[in-house]
């Protein structure tokens, strides 16, 4: 019915200009109001303030450089490494590196390592994600197609062995052997000793040829399997 008269149109029209241009530091409340109000003035123009609001609530996506895994985050291995390789919920991208990644990061673990330790952990986490960067080079495994289901266990295993073999060298030049008896422990106890022993060998060997710290880890390791 206002819509009859120009001036409260012309108004309208004005006011729904300002609002546009304003209402991504408004809040959803009073965004609300705002919509009441034009829809008795015009209900015509809910619509297009409704279209124009839900731009700033709808969540955004956020992207990541594959090239470069951002710090602090565990994205690389869901966002990166299992979408080119497809291993699913039980491959080395979800059901070990993610998993852990996740599980180091979490405020209940952080708050349990020194700070030497933290440091640590993110710089061993940056470096786990960055190792595995140039296995993206390798061709994209398709899902379909012939042997596609060989091609993609073969790639998912051969990616898992790239990613354990670097988990000593990541461990060790991150400051380890530094770390004080108590990190030690709350590390074999955030990682869990039967993944531990599944990869021990290579870890093992890894940790005795790089800095010799291998027997005090081992004691770690038989002390929480006494209390396991």
């Amino acid at each position: 019915m206002f819509v009859q008269k120009p001036w409260i149109l012309a108004f309208s029209v004005a006011f729904i200009s300002i609002l546009l241009a304003s209402c991504y530091t408004w809040s959803s409340d009073s965004i609300s109001i705002i919509t009441r109000i034009l829809h008795v003035v015009s209900p015509s123009f809910s619509p297009i303030i409704k279209s124009r609001t839900s731009l700033t609530t709808s969540p955004l996506t956020p992207s990541i450089n594959c090239t470069s895994p951002p710090p602090h985050t565990c994205t690389f291995y869901s966002a990166c490494l299992e979408t080119h390789f497809h291993c699913g919920p039980e491959g080395y991208p979800l059901g070990f590196g993610e998993k852990f990644c996740t599980k180091f990061s979490s405020p209940e673990n952080v708050g349990r390592l020194s700070r030497k330790g933290e440091e640590w952990m993110w710089t061993t986490m940056g470096c786990l994600q960055r190792a595995l960067v140039p296995e993206l080079d390798i061709h994209r495994v398709s899902k379909t197609g012939p042997d596609s289901g060989i091609r993609m266990e073969n790639a998912c295993k051969a990616l898992e062995e790239k990613a354990f073999s670097t988990h000593a060298p990541c461990y060790l030049s991150s400051g380890l052997c530094s770390l004080s008896p108590k990190d030690w422990v709350v590390i074999v106890e955030i990682i869990g000793v039967k993944t531990l022993l599944s990869s021990w060998d290579g870890f093992a060997g890894g940790v005795e040829a790089g800095e010799g710290c291998l027997e005090f880890f081992t004691r770690t390791l038989e002390n929480s399997l006494h209390y396991d």
